[in-house]
């Protein structure tokens, strides 16, 4: 796997054999999906699990144009191995394997490039439909709006898929949060921490934002999509670009922040900088994220992700009454399936409190002992 750097300074990524050349379908596969419009992390996952697929078929001495249902069993199982060789088994269950999320990521990729080659080029290539098959609508694992008029409807569904246990997302108190902004060192990193708790920003679309996007009257704050940019941050999809509201704390920080860091000096339009180095000045990386949640574990003890902060938000939001619809378009979700899935389980918690109020309305008058006060 190689990354290169294509007209406009655009970085992608390509697939090489042993002797360094292109692997040809794979090549046509990532582009047909770059023109589609696919982020640029979305193209190197493509990217990525195919080469582990072909590493898989080297392994197995199979060519990619002959392949079963079997093979594809098996690649399934390679991936939750450790040792990843088809002529090595493991004689005990190893912690450091692939989650069942990662592995049908992997599987669904596959299933993309053979549907590709199906649909374009070879059409005797049928494998990817052969891992399908059909369900009605009222089998499926969730019901949607329509569900009355789509319970009788045929849908595809994969045959080749990992079991995933459900949890519930990971999320940070407030009180906790409150103890990273404190134990920040400067302005950017207590704005940064409090941005991805009050607006439920991926960290790439903070990363994105542009001093313009802030709407300071309005407290809003605009995310567009302006591309590739030179920090490599990504908004994620076609559905991420959104206005929402936010506090007046939140703005009154960006300004004192913007104030002190964004002098005459600073040549670029993005909200978050370097405060040092040799890049000084120039637009803040992920990896300079990284090294900063790194820091504030080490200060705090506490172990916390820039999407843990997405997570707290919603959740929050959800418990305080909020509709999915509402949650879809702040978050930016092309489905509200996605945050259902992910928010509408109630924690313990609240269970607890539910249970509470239920237990009172559910009380038993006992005859027995009032006929004996009697």
């Amino acid at each position: 796997m190689e990354e290169i750097v294509i007209l406009g300074g655009q970085k992608r990524y390509l697939l090489v054999d042993d002797d360094g050349e292109p692997v040809e379908s794979v090549y046509r596969f990532l582009k047909f999906k770059d023109n589609a419009g696919k982020a640029r992390n979305t193209l190197r996952a493509y990217c990525y699990h195919l080469k582990e697929f072909f590493e898989f078929l080297q392994q197995k001495d199979r060519d990619y144009r002959d392949i079963s249902i079997d093979d594809m069993a098996e690649f399934m199982r390679w991936l939750q191995t450790p040792h990843r060789n088809v002529k090595v088994s493991s004689i005990k269950l190893s912690q450091d394997v692939l989650q069942a999320n990662t592995v049908n990521a992997y599987i669904s990729s596959v299933i993309e490039f053979y549907d590709y080659l199906m649909k374009i080029d070879d059409y005797s290539i049928q494998l990817s439909q052969r891992l399908k098959k059909q369900i009605p609508g009222s089998r499926r694992e969730f019901k949607d709006f329509l569900y009355h008029i789509n319970k009788n409807r045929d849908y595809n569904t994969k045959i080749l898929k990992v079991k995933v246990p459900k949890k519930r997302p990971k999320t940070i108190s407030k009180e906790k949060i409150a103890i990273l902004i404190d134990a920040c060192s400067n302005l950017r990193d207590k704005f940064l921490i409090q941005l991805l708790w009050e607006s439920g920003f991926r960290i790439g679309e903070c990363l994105s934002l542009w001093l313009e996007d802030f709407i300071i009257d309005a407290r809003k704050i605009d995310l567009k999509d302006r591309g590739e940019l030179p920090n490599l941050a990504d908004i994620k999809t076609v559905c991420s670009p959104r206005r929402i509201d936010v506090s007046a704390d939140l703005m009154n920080l960006y300004m004192d922040y913007v104030a002190e860091y964004h002098t005459d000096e600073v040549d670029t339009n993005h909200v978050f900088i370097k405060l040092s180095g040799k890049n000084k000045y120039q637009p803040m990386e992920y990896p300079d994220v990284a090294s900063l949640f790194k820091r504030l574990r080490e200060k705090t003890g506490i172990y916390v992700t820039p999407h843990m902060f997405r997570h707290s938000h919603f959740d929050t939001l959800r418990k305080q009454g909020w509709g999915f619809e509402k949650i879809k378009q702040r978050g930016g979700w092309s489905n509200v399936q996605t945050p259902m899935q992910i928010y509408s389980h109630p924690d313990e918690e609240e269970m607890r409190k539910d249970w509470e109020q239920a237990e009172k309305r559910m009380k038993l008058k006992n005859k027995t002992k009032e006929n004996d006060k009697k």
